[in-house]
């Protein structure tokens, strides 16, 4: 026969399981509160998953050495990493699980110009903020721009920005265009048209491929029949070492005076390009031996920490935004969303970028942009080598009147 409880006894198992529970809680519970928690979207699928551990050793260095030098409000930085396939509505799946379950209060990471309209929506729901380091298409910071969304990384404008002095004295003015068939390469390749028209160039021909085109023969030979003075090139991840590796048995790009790049040879790619892009000029926003004490310090960091690996731009560009998330915290010295989004519009920092303001207008970043070529550095590996540095107010345009923040 079951004995009953007496009172005394259920109270000594209370007492005993609310303590268990309290020591349990307590520790979680003023960890959560000592932390901001920043939720990291990495592609893991497709074209650009290549640049997903990248981006993650620049989150890691980022909040590392962030964190020794005081966080950000008086709270540490902590990583949530959201893996997903590259498609709108897993990235929104991810930074709903980040803020939801896991407490972020920024998103960050990887995504393209389809993906980030979708993320932008969701935002106010969610009650974050979104620093973007990737996607380039205009819109996102122009009429499509919202409160809750910053872009650290250049868009479409300010990268044709970069161009502009440039080729003015290259002699170059009759151009093909080859690029992705998504919202990036459609608003790069209008943007290019514009540019070329602008400064009295003309376009032959202009040929889209679709994200993730494994043989691209047929592309390379409709370019190769009638080549322009110039080609124009916005392909991406995997996709661009296809292209490149491709073009060399047909030898396209020697049959062009010029070929520029649109995010074509990033430093992920360019090991597996190799002497395929030997001579191509690429636009890029940070290579090691940008001028800076951040940039010099950044490089001998992320070198040290990760076996002599240099850090591509991209990951430059995830870390400036991870420094602009610091500070933002610490101007508002606070976490509330209100007080951090004020904070952050209009900041201004020094970075491993070189000077940053985070425009009021728009949430677009004012930073310098370079073009660089490719060719054989001191160990006959190909290599950057800068040609031009262009400041971040030479190539940024007017916000967009239609901007309604």
């Amino acid at each position: 026969m079951r004995k009953a409880l007496t009172s005394t006894g259920f109270g000594a198992l209370l007492s005993a399981a609310l303590a268990i529970a309290m020591a349990t809680t307590a520790p979680t519970t003023a960890s959560a509160n000592d932390t901001v928690k920043i939720g990291v979207l990495l592609i893991d699928s497709g074209p650009l998953a290549g640049l997903k551990e990248t981006q993650t050793k620049a989150v890691n260095l980022a909040i590392e050495r962030i964190n020794a030098a005081g966080g950000g409000a008086g709270k540490k930085l902590e990583a949530v990493f959201i893996t997903y396939p590259g498609t709108p509505d897993t990235a929104v799946d991810g930074a709903t699980r980040a803020v939801q379950k896991d407490g972020a209060l920024f998103i960050t990471g990887m995504d393209t110009s389809s993906v980030s309209p979708a993320l932008q929506a969701k935002l106010p729901a969610l009650k974050a903020l979104m620093v973007e380091v990737m996607a380039n298409a205009d819109g996102l910071t122009g009429k499509g721009c919202s409160p809750n969304y910053f872009r650290v990384n250049a868009n479409d404008s300010m990268i044709m920005g970069s161009y502009r002095e440039f080729l003015k004295d290259q002699g170059v003015k009759k151009w093909d265009i080859i690029a992705v068939d998504y919202a990036a390469g459609r608003d790069s390749a209008d943007k290019f048209k514009g540019l070329i028209t602008s400064q009295g160039g003309t376009i032959a021909k202009t040929l889209f491929t679709p994200f993730g085109t494994p043989d691209f023969g047929a592309k390379i030979s409709e370019l190769g029949a009638e080549p322009a003075d110039g080609l124009f090139v916005t392909i991406f991840g995997s996709d661009a070492i296809n292209l490149a590796k491709q073009q060399q048995q047909f030898g396209l790009f020697k049959k062009y005076k010029m070929v520029l790049g649109n995010s074509f040879v990033i430093p992920q790619t360019l090991p597996a390009q190799g002497d395929t892009v030997l001579g191509v000029y690429q636009n890029i926003g940070f290579v090691a031996g940008f001028p800076g004490a951040q940039a010099e310090a950044f490089v001998k960091a992320y070198s040290e920490k990760y076996n002599g690996e240099l850090p591509p731009y991209t990951g430059a560009d995830q870390y400036a935004a991870i420094q602009l998330i610091a500070a933002a915290l610490n101007k508002a010295n606070s976490t509330d969303i209100n007080a951090v989004r004020t904070a952050l519009s209009g900041l201004k920092a020094d970075t491993v970028l070189g000077d940053v303001e985070m425009r009021a207008g728009d949430h677009q970043a004012v930073r310098r942009m370079a073009i660089s070529q490719i060719l054989p550095g001191k160990d006959g590996k190909p290599t950057y080598h800068i040609k031009k540095i262009e400041p971040g107010p030479d190539i940024i345009p007017p916000v967009d009147p239609a901007c309604k923040k």
